[in-house]
């Protein structure tokens, strides 16, 4: 049978240095041994139930054990394990033997589950850090930095199915159950080890005589990745607390070591039996502390801490009828944060616009970083596909995080949306010059017929200059929306860069999808040493360099060598060139 991780227990921090608990080794658990456990089935209240040892699994990962049991006792005769009950701490002869942790899906007539032996849990938490590393292991994706920076700069996320190649996708299973997920919301996240629930949300408390878990061994917790106006978390059972110091779950959260995010108390609305895997339905009640660490057999933290969180506010102007404003705190980290904040964009726009008919969504904002410029934001979307406004954001903010450099620190997001009834979009149905032959200095007249979604079409004129460093012979000239000329990769030197402050400065110098450009492009030969490029050098030393920007030798290189823009504030779409000759 296979076995299903459990819903997402949640530490609760503690700290000074952990006294050890009196244990049970797995060494001398025996089948047949009976013990007890403690979970919450209902509100706050810690309760127990009954279990017998049926057998050890001696290898359920490479040098790990599982203890299997039957357990009994409150609903589980009509529940099985539940989800949330992660973490229940389990004892023989008052010996605390380890975290239960697994159950089996579409168990039948037992409650039959897994108990992660309590001295792998201590061997992989107990070191938990006092405060967040600032210098924690950048998550670099398994392809080169410069892909994602060109996603960006293309208007799109680079998906997690493409970062997480060769990752594990068995060990950590998160349930998102807090919020339902649209569908284009979920698309965001395909290639992350992540189960959405079909469960109903429940946001955290704000008032009532609600009663929280106390913070020991068997209480309810919850961790939240986001939380603000749109909550996404998980809950789960505490296994054991030393001071300020909590272990939780018995299994990961999502296995990335150092991590910091908002701990909970939590108390348990109901139970929800089903037929695959029945869980609890949990609700936050008041922030505790800061989830630390997050291992393969568990997850720590430290009461009384706070997480760093990044500020997200969106402000969404309805047509000018009315204006929403929309404020998140989401999880700092270099893989879910362009995550995170495309989910929450994603969500504000399926919750509040319509999904058929005509509509224009045109965006505004920028992204705060310590030492840094901060990052204009400027797109429009001119279709039903509120997704693509999502994607926008999250390659930004993925060109940032998953830089191979440094580690951003993110100070805050701002983003201002504007939902308009109608569609603003042209298409670049051609191109042409007055005359075929250009001389170096000299202005070119660049004519662009756009056509807009009734067939309408206009004439469009702007100027570009032919610099006087212009090399004589052939010569591109591109039009198109920003986005397509990234795809079409004018400039095979745009995404080197060598620093922060230079994906930085390449994001702001970015072309928008809002405006029509025209480059000349030449095709020089060239040498490039660490990302950079070497101008005049002779052939025969270039030969020895390498190309700029690769290995194989002086190779030519395209790059822009003239630029004009055309603003329109409506989406633009498409793509058109022609041959030019320089004299």
């Amino acid at each position: 049978m296979r076995l299903a991780v459990l819903a997402l227990a949640i530490l609760l921090p503690l700290h000074a240095q952990p006294s050890l608990p009196t244990t049970m080794p797995l060494s001398e658990i025996q089948p047949g041994m009976k013990g007890y456990g403690k979970t919450v089935f209902h509100g706050g209240k810690i309760e127990r139930f009954q279990f017998e040892v049926v057998g050890i699994q001696r290898n359920a990962y490479p040098g790990r054990g599982r203890i299997m049991i039957k357990a009994s006792g409150g609903p589980l005769a009509q529940t099985g394990i539940l989800e949330g009950m992660s973490g229940s701490p389990c004892y023989i002869d008052g010996k605390l033997i380890g975290a239960l942790s697994t159950g089996i899906q579409f168990e039948k007539d037992a409650a039959i589950g897994g108990v992660t032996p309590i001295g792998e849990m201590l061997e992989q938490l107990r070191d938990i850090p006092d405060t967040p590393s600032s210098r924690t292991p950048l998550i670099l994706p398994k392809l080169e930095p410069p892909k994602v920076l060109k996603a960006a700069l293309e208007g799109r996320m680079v998906p997690l199915n493409e970062l997480m190649e060769g990752a594990d996708q068995g060990g950590a299973l998160l349930d998102l159950v807090s919020t339902p997920l649209s569908p284009e919301t979920r698309k965001l996240w395909d290639g992350l080890p992540v189960r959405f629930t079909s469960a109903p949300a429940l946001a955290p408390a704000t008032g009532g005589n609600l009663e929280a878990s106390p913070l020991e061994p068997g209480g309810m917790a919850s961790i939240q990745l986001m939380q603000g106006d749109l909550d996404m978390g998980a809950s789960g059972t505490i296994t054991y607390v030393s001071g300020k110091r909590v272990f939780l779950f018995g299994h990961p959260l999502l296995n990335m070591g150092a991590v910091d995010l908002p701990l909970w108390s939590a108390t348990v609305a109901t139970l929800v039996p089903n037929y695959s895997s029945s869980f609890k339905l949990a609700m936050p009640v008041a922030e505790v502390g800061a989830l630390r660490l997050d291992r393969n057999s568990g997850v720590a933290g430290i009461l009384g801490a706070q997480a760093h969180m990044v500020p997200l506010r969106v402000g969404l102007n309805l047509g000018g009828r009315r204006t929403l404003n929309f404020r998140f705190e989401i999880m700092d980290n270099p893989l879910l944060t362009p995550q995170l904040a495309a989910t929450a964009v994603a969500q504000v726009l399926s919750a509040n616009i319509r999904g058929t008919g005509f509509q224009s969504l045109s965006m505004q904002g920028n992204i705060k970083l310590a030492g840094q410029n901060p990052i204009q934001v400027e797109n429009v979307i001119a279709d039903l596909n509120a997704g693509r406004m999502a994607q926008y954001i999250g390659g930004m903010l993925q060109a940032l995080t998953l830089n191979p450099f440094e580690r951003p620190v993110i100070e805050g997001i701002s983003l201002n949306i504007k939902a308009e009834e109608r569609l603003d979009l042209v298409a670049i149905a051609g191109i042409r010059l007055l005359k075929a032959r250009a001389k170096r200095g000299e202005v070119l007249p660049v004519l662009v017929t756009l056509q807009n979604i009734q067939g309408v079409r206009e004439t469009a004129t702007f100027d570009i200059q032919v610099p006087s460093s212009a090399a004589k012979g052939k010569a591109i000239l591109m039009v198109g929306d920003g986005f397509s000329l990234m795809a079409a990769d004018p400039d095979q030197r745009a995404v080197q860069t060598a620093s922060l402050s230079d994906v930085v400065r390449v994001l702001n110098g970015a072309l928008r999808n809002n405006h029509a450009y025209a480059l000349i492009v030449q095709a020089q030969p060239g040498a490039g040493l660490r990302g950079s490029r070497i101008e005049g050098i002779p052939p025969t030393i270039a030969s020895l360099v390498g190309g700029d920007g690769s290995s194989s030798g002086n190779q030519l290189q395209r790059h822009i060598i003239g630029r004009a823009v055309l603003p329109l504030d409506r989406e633009v779409r498409g793509f058109s060139q022609m041959a030019i000759d320089i004299e």
